[in-house]
């Protein structure tokens, strides 16, 4: 189905249910085209922008090791909740097809209807799934693109996560505990000075790194 037929569809589904009267109905159908432009436009996961800045900011993400690794697991999480959509959606189609053959033995005339209203809510269910699983691979590529600008740039290669997470957890903590104030709450505070205290000393010992 193609988008437009989709908003179409769903228009005339919110018609046909009598959910909306004269104006507010109108008012709608006034706008089907800004509605299209919406589906098509609206914004459903993070955009590249979002993903630099507020991801891999420098007080979180302060090093390229720590960026790519923190990209690895975005770019995971993205691919599972794909997988698992892909199993919903093959679920839903399945239930598409098990409700149509109901719907055509189906003598009485209300629950046949009602059928018919399952499976129309569930084509829209099923729209949905195809926009976000679109969206998902849009990130999960997004993703790929920022490991590959990373790449060059890793200071303890792309193999070993913990390789890099001491030097780079130094420097996060110790830019997160130059902003403790006489406002900080106590416990915030607490916490944020004993981990970087606590980096320091492990860097300091082991000879790995130490911030001056």
């Amino acid at each position: 189905m193609k988008r437009r037929e989709m908003i179409k569809n769903a228009l005339d589904i919110v018609r046909e249910s009598s959910i909306l009267k004269g104006k507010d109905m109108n008012g709608l159908l006034s706008i089907r085209h800004e509605l299209l432009q919406t589906w098509e436009t609206v914004q459903i996961f993070r955009t590249r922008t979002e993903m630099k800045i507020s991801v891999l900011n420098d007080m979180k993400r302060p090093t390229p090791d720590a960026k790519y690794w923190q990209a690895v697991r975005e770019q995971n999480v993205m691919f599972q909740e794909l997988v698992m959509l892909s199993y919903e959606y093959r679920k839903n189609i399945l239930e598409i097809m098990r409700d149509a053959r109901n719907c055509d033995k189906e003598k009485d005339d209300i629950e046949k209807a009602l059928l018919q209203v399952e499976i129309d809510k569930k084509k829209f269910i099923g729209k949905n799934m195809e926009r976000t699983a679109h969206d998902r691979i849009r990130e999960i590529l997004e993703w790929s693109a920022i490991k590959k600008e990373l790449l060059p740039h890793l200071k303890y290669g792309d193999e070993d996560v913990d390789a890099h997470q001491l030097e780079a957890m130094q420097k996060s903590f110790s830019m997160q505990a130059k902003l403790v104030n006489k406002q900080t709450p106590i416990a915030d505070a607490r916490n944020i000075i004993g981990l970087a205290d606590m980096t320091n000393k492990i860097g300091g010992k082991d000879g790995i790194y130490q911030i001056k």
